[in-house]
């Protein structure tokens, strides 16, 4: 049994602890695991238990699942099978990438054009740079952060995602200090 195994691991650990517990399955053992981590749950699920319930009063385990239907019926808050919603809501995940094509595929209105051209103008662009800090050197690619997006630094623990977070910041400055980033009122909460 392991009981959240990828918490305060970075990707590359997760994925190392999730291959290593897929690895002690023998025909005559089995493995349970409580894991958060839908993606890991994914990778390393044969079937899936969803539970719900109040917190400190009661809690009831469906039957298992597969994983594709498991992870469905926890993100719909609903189990069909018994006919019970445990939550009001349904835990859904927006692709802007997916939303720009759908309104690529009709006619824009004119105050839709309007709108697009007032998000570009807050998009946060950056050029190229490179940070060195003792024996670490890390070099970040330009880019741009669109207006209403959430964008994820996904890496390995020291590859430099906290760096380029400070240099966005104003907290570390480029190797090259002539370059000048965008002025934006950007909070930053330390990890």
């Amino acid at each position: 049994m392991f009981d959240e195994p990828s918490s305060y691991l970075d990707v590359k650990q997760r994925l190392n602890a999730a291959r290593m517990i897929r690895g002690m399955l023998l025909d005559h053992k089995y493995v349970i695991v409580v894991e958060h981590d839908l993606s890991i749950l994914d990778y390393l699920s044969d079937f899936v238990c969803c539970l719900y319930g109040a917190p400190g009063a009661y809690g009831v385990v469906t039957m298992p699942f597969s994983v594709r239907e498991g992870i469905n019926i926890f993100l719909a808050g609903y189990v069909p099978t018994e006919q019970m919603r445990f939550r009001d809501y349904e835990l859904t995940f927006r692709v802007s990438a997916e939303a720009d094509t759908q309104q690529n595929e009709r006619e824009l209105t004119e105050e839709e054009v309007k709108e697009k051209e007032r998000l570009k103008k807050l998009n946060y662009n950056y050029p190229d740079m490179v940070k060195t800090l003792g024996a670490f050197k890390i070099n970040i690619e330009s880019g741009v952060f669109n207006a209403s997006e959430t964008v994820v630094m996904l890496g390995q623990n020291g590859t430099g995602k906290t760096t380029m977070i400070k240099m966005l910041a104003g907290i570390h400055k480029p190797d090259d200090e002539s370059l000048e980033l965008p002025r934006l009122n950007i909070s930053y909460k330390p990890q």
